[in-house]
């Protein structure tokens, strides 16, 4: 039975990707493998910043014409309940067919419980195992008969009970997500995968875990986002490989023409210092790579080189630096109004039961969203503006240098890190900082911008020599934003928002449990910063709402002198 229902471009990046156990009107579904779809009238994205990190020919948008793209998705769980006679079927019927037999018509609703491992793999619960694993069947191979029932009024799983109506055995389901019974055979893991094919199954012997079908542990997806900046010509050897694989039949023939001097006149035209062109012999040589040398640092780097230009104005991006307060000199070293800027979110896999990394690359194996041979990732492209600020570099090291809080809140997120078996990471007061500073900010310009929080969204520059952040929104159904934000970046305006952004943090309705920053009372890598003063919306923040402390931006305590912006608010 074909079931045509609409869902978003940017869900099937998010939340609903390849894999994803999806609820429809009357069913509930796993999305497909992206190379299922039919995406040929997607276009083709080849971006060298994009192609060389992913280790893929090119992505596809699939939220342009998307109306002439199909997604396809198969029935999942399969075992479903009757409401009215509480008997249970694999079939794919979408009524009770022994309640049809009586002349009623009871719609099935899918099971609530599913198995999953931390390799990625989803299965059925297995109802007809788990109601015989302590009793033989008195007819074991004919087809399962089971009914679900309620037995007892508390609404908890020991009140459901299997029951076989071979045999007329029952079990409650009161113990399936303990631990000490997940330990049992029928809990092995069988590698299925089947949104890939029902006959993809790989090798595995992970313990699987009983999960809702809906929990928000059974699909974590990985998104990677690129700014789509024009690459500028730098002092960085990886931007002008970015510019040479650009421009690589130009650069060849230009090389192979003329040689050096070919190279060096395909340089000055593209405003190239002729420094690199032992870089860049090297690389059309087949000496150096740029897959090898691209990581998202350098990527991350690149946008920085961009954004911090004084004015750019090319094809879909355009920025520039505008005027600032006086009284903001001290603490940043230029704003930019960036009108325009396109965003291009991929989606390489997922993870089950545990979360993504977003602060590193170092993630453990993801789960597949296209066949093993094909080459491209599925991505939507969103257009949208923002206000990118540059902080003051000697300030900072001067702040860095006598500052003392930050220590508690690393250790804590090395704890953290740990506890996941993730690697540990070299992290700088200033990561502290400027994101905080962003959150607050974030929260502020949301009042004033036309745009909620989770519209607007964070990019932290803090490796490598950056040390900025970028506030921006952007959108996948329009061919840009409306201005609201942008016109927020001049020094009139964004000086009092900055302000109040600063003075919001001063004060939480959960101090001063709050402000200590104990982290007794924590359960995340943070100071003095929770729900109620400093946390945005997971889709706005780029390090899940971590590696944030209200006390690096200002003196909320007496004695702490540790406030970036203190004399800021004494004016």
């Amino acid at each position: 039975m074909t079931v045509k229902e609409t869902i978003r471009p940017s869900q099937l990046i998010y939340q609903s990707g390849p894999g994803a156990v999806v609820d429809l009107m009357d069913k509930s579904v796993m999305i497909k493998a992206a190379d299922q779809w039919n995406t040929w009238n997607a276009p083709k994205e080849d971006d060298v910043r994009i192609t060389s990190i992913l280790g893929v020919d090119h992505v596809r948008i699939i939220n342009e014409n998307p109306d002439r793209q199909k997604i396809k998705a198969i029935e999942f769980p399969k075992w479903k309940i009757c409401p009215s006679c509480h008997r249970m079927t694999t079939y794919e019927n979408q009524q009770c067919y022994f309640c049809k037999k009586k002349g009623e018509e009871k719609d099935l609703y899918p099971s609530r419980f599913v198995l999953i491992c931390e390799n990625g793999h989803i299965s059925d619960f297995p109802y007809n195992e788990w109601v015989h694993r302590n009793h033989q069947c008195t007819e074991p191979t004919k087809e399962p008969k089971l009914k679900l029932v309620t037995r007892g009024n508390s609404g908890s799983l020991s009140d459901l009970h299997l029951i076989c109506l071979h045999c007329k055995h029952s079990e409650s389901l009161g113990s399936i997500m303990k631990p000490n019974e997940q330990k049992h055979s029928l809990f092995t893991c069988k590698g299925e995968r089947p949104w890939i094919s029902p006959n993809a199954n790989v090798k595995c012997s992970c313990k699987m875990k009983t999960t809702l079908r809906g929990a928000s542990n059974v699909y974590a997806p990985a998104v990677t986002s690129f700014l789509q900046v024009p690459l500028t010509s730098s002092s960085s050897e990886q931007d002008i490989l970015y510019i040479v694989k650009s421009n690589e039949d130009d650069f060849r023939e230009a090389y192979e023409e003329s040689g050096e001097v070919g190279l060096k006149m395909a340089c000055r035209f593209l405003k190239i210092s002729t420094d690199f062109i032992p870089t860049i012999k090297s690389y059309l040589n087949g000496e150096i790579s740029i897959e090898e040398t691209t990581t998202y640092e350098s990527i991350r780097k690149q946008e920085w080189n961009t954004l911090i230009q004084n004015y750019v104005d090319e094809q879909k991006f355009t920025s520039s630096k505008v005027e600032m307060h006086p009284e903001l000199e001290p603490y940043f070293d230029a704003i930019y109004q960036v009108d325009s800027v396109p965003e291009v979110q991929v989606l390489q896999g997922f993870t089950r039961l545990d979360y993504i990394d977003r602060l590193s690359d170092d993630n453990k194996e993801l789960q597949p969203v296209v066949k093993k041979d094909e080459k491209w990732l599925p991505a939507v492209r969103n257009y949208g503006e923002g206000i990118f600020i540059k902080f003051n570099l000697a300030k900072l090291r001067e702040w860095e240098e006598k500052q003392q809080i930050t220590k508690e809140v690393y250790q804590a997120y090395d704890n953290y890190r740990e506890e996941f078996d993730n690697s540990l990471i070299h992290l700088e007061p200033r990561h502290i900082l400027i994101h905080t500073f962003s959150h607050a900010l974030l929260r502020e310009l949301a009042a004033y911008s036309g745009y909620t929080t989770t519209s607007l969204k964070e990019r932290i520059y803090t490796m490598d020599g950056m040390h900025g952040v970028f506030i921006y929104t952007a959108s996948g159904d329009s061919e840009g934003s409306l201005g609201g934000l942008t016109r927020l970046a001049q020094s009139d305006k964004l000086y009092p928002i900055i302000l109040r952004a600063l003075e919001n943090m001063s004060h939480c309705s959960s101090d001063p449990i709050c402000s200590d920053g104990d982290f007794e009372y924590h359960t995340t890598a943070n100071g003095a910063a929770c729900h109620s003063c400093t946390f945005v919306a997971e889709t706005s923040c780029e390090w899940g709402n971590m590696l944030l402390d209200r006390r690096a931006l200002i003196n909320i305590n007496p004695n702490q002198n540790d406030g970036y912006f203190d004399h800021l608010l004494n004016i």
